[in-house]
C-alpha cells in the first residue's frame, strides 16, 4: 500500500513519548508499505530531525508551525477560537499551506490511505477526498483536559479549562465518527472513546518498546536513587514532578534520608522548574541523549503521574530495563500490568512513599520486581509486535473507505450568539492566561 503520514511533530529525535510511538510504527510500516511523511516541525531540534527520517520514508516534508514568533500566534487562534467549532488545541495545527499540500499530494499519489497521527490533524480530513483516513489517538484529549482542570487551583484558568475540555469532547467525537478506523493504544482509551463517538469498531495498538535496545547488562544500583522521566514540556509531567517533590519525596526521605530524585527530561529554564531545581534531593538532569544509564542506576522508577491519557511509554523503557516500578494508577492506565506482580501502584502521597521505602529497603525483592517487568515487556510490548495489530487496522481502513460524513446539528441562531458571546469572553481570558503563563 502507498500511505500518507501526517504529524503534529518530527518523529525523530526520540525525545518525547508522542515521538517513540510515532518514529517506531511508520519505521516497522515502512518495511511493508510505501510510507510518504508530511510532517509540522515546531522547533530547530525537529527542522533538524526531520533529515533522519528520509532514511525510512521515500518522500518526506516539513511544515514551520509557530516557530520565531509563537506566543502571538497563539494568542490571535485563541482569539478567533470562540467564533468557530474548533478547539484552541486543534486551531493550532490547520494552516492554509498544509491544507493545500495534502490535498496537492493526495491527488498526485493516489494513496490507499492516509493515517493522522493524532486528534489535532483532524481538520484534514476535508482536504483528502475518498481516501480512507486512519485516525490514530495517542491520548483520549478530552479526557486529559478534564483531568488537568479538576487539579488546577486557579479558579479562571479551571473555568477556562472546563470550556475548551467540553468544546473539544464534542470535536473529538466528531472525528471519529467520521475516519475511516480509529487506533487508541489501550482497552481505556478505546472504551472511553466508544462511549464518545457511539463507535464500536476502535482498534487498540498498544504503545511499545524496543527490547533490544534496553536489553543492558545489570548496572550497580546507586542506594536511595530514584529516578523519573518526562519531558517539562507537557503539563502532566510538570504537575507530576512537582507533586512527587512536594507530597511524596519529603515522607521517604524521612525514612531514608539519602533517598535523592532525578528527572530527565527536557526542562525549559521556567520558574516551576527552577523551584523544583532549588528543593533538597532533587536533580534536574535535562536532556540525555542516552537515558539507559542513568535509568538503570536508579533504585526504583517513579511515575506519580495525576493527569493523563493514553499509555506511558516511559514505563515500558523502564520494565525493558529490568526497573522496580512505583505508579500511580493514572501512570500505568492501559498496560497490561498486575501491582505486585511486575510493579507497585499508589495513589496517595503516604502510600506511595511507603511502597518506594520498601523497595529501597529490600534490594532483592526490588531487583526481582524487575526482572519480572521484563518479562511482561518483551512478551507484549515490543514494537515488531505491536506493529501488526496496526498493519491489520490499514488493511481493514482501505477495504472499508471512508464513512459519509455526518450532516452537523444547527444551533438556534439566538443560542449560538449566546454561546459565542460567552465562548469570545472565555477566549479572551484563555488567551491573557496564556501571555501570562510564563512571566
Amino acid at each position: 500500500m502507498k500511505i500518507l503520514c501526517i504529524t503534529t511533530r518530527s518523529p525523530w529525535p526520540l525525545f518525547e513519548g508522542r515521538a517513540l510511538r510515532s518514529y517506531n510504527l511508520i519505521r516497522e510500516a515502512a518495511r511493508e508499505h510505501e510510507v510518504h511523511l508530511l510532517s509540522f516541525v515546531q522547533t530547530q531540534e525537529d527542522a533538524e530531525g526531520i533529515e533522519h527520517m528520509r532514511s525510512i520514508c521515500p518522500l518526506v516534508e516539513a511544515h514551520r508551525l509557530h516557530m520565531g514568533w509563537r506566543r502571538w500566534e497563539l494568542l490571535l487562534d485563541a482569539l478567533r477560537e470562540p467564533f468557530t467549532h474548533r478547539p484552541l488545541q486543534i486551531l493550532k495545527y490547520e494552516t492554509a499551506a498544509m491544507r493545500r499540500r495534502v490535498a496537492e499530494l493526495v491527488a498526485e499519489h493516489r494513496y490507499d490511505l492516509v493515517h493522522l497521527d493524532m486528534l489535532h490533524l483532524a481538520g484534514y480530513m476535508d482536504v483528502v477526498g475518498g481516501t480512507p483516513v486512519v485516525l490514530a489517538q495517542h491520548n483520549v484529549e478530552a479526557t486529559i483536559l478534564r483531568r488537568r482542570a479538576e487539579t488546577d487551583t486557579h479558579l479562571l484558568r479551571r473555568a477556562y479549562l472546563r470550556y475548551q475540555q467540553a468544546k473539544l469532547a464534542r470535536y473529538e467525537a466528531r472525528a471519529c465518527r467520521r475516519a475511516a478506523r480509529v487506533v487508541a493504544v489501550s482497552d481505556v482509551d478505546a472504551r472511553e472513546l466508544q462511549r464518545m463517538s457511539g463507535r464500536r469498531d476502535i482498534a487498540v495498538v498498544p504503545n511499545g518498546v524496543d527490547t533490544g535496545y534496553f536489553d543492558l547488562p545489570q548496572a550497580a544500583v546507586r542506594a536511595g536513587r530514584l529516578v523519573f522521566v518526562g519531558a517539562f514540556t507537557w503539563f502532566p509531567n510538570q504537575d507530576a514532578v512537582a507533586y512527587f517533590c512536594e507530597r511524596i519525596l519529603p515522607l521517604v526521605q524521612a525514612q531514608v534520608p539519602e533517598a535523592h530524585l532525578t528527572v530527565v527530561g527536557r526542562q525549559p529554564d521556567t520558574a516551576a522548574v527552577r523551584r523544583l531545581a532549588a528543593l533538597p534531593g532533587v536533580e534536574l538532569a535535562g536532556l540525555l541523549e542516552d537515558i539507559r544509564p542513568t535509568v538503570a542506576e536508579a533504585a526504583v522508577y517513579v511515575v506519580p503521574l495525576r493527569i493523563g491519557g493514553g499509555t506511558r511509554l516511559k514505563i515500558l523503557d523502564a520494565l525493558s530495563l529490568s526497573k522496580a516500578i512505583v505508579s500511580t494508577s493514572v501512570g500505568c492506565e492501559g498496560l497490561e500490568v498486575t501491582h505486585g506482580q511486575d510493579i507497585l501502584v499508589a495513589d496517595e502521597p503516604a502510600e506511595f512513599a511507603a511502597r518506594i521505602v520498601e523497595l529501597l529497603r529490600q534490594p532483592q525483592a526490588a531487583a526481582e520486581l524487575g526482572r519480572r517487568g521484563r518479562e511482561t515487556a518483551v512478551s507484549r510490548y515490543d514494537w515488531s509486535r505491536v506493529a501488526q495489530g496496526l498493519m491489520a487496522v490499514y488493511r481493514q481502513a482501505a477495504r472499508a473507505g471512508r464513512p459519509p460524513a455526518r450532516a452537523a446539528a444547527r444551533a438556534r441562531p439566538r443560542l449560538a450568539r449566546t454561546a459565542a458571546a460567552i465562548g469570545a469572553a472565555m477566549g479572551l481570558a484563555g488567551a491573557a492566561m496564556m501571555l501570562m503563563a510564563d512571566a
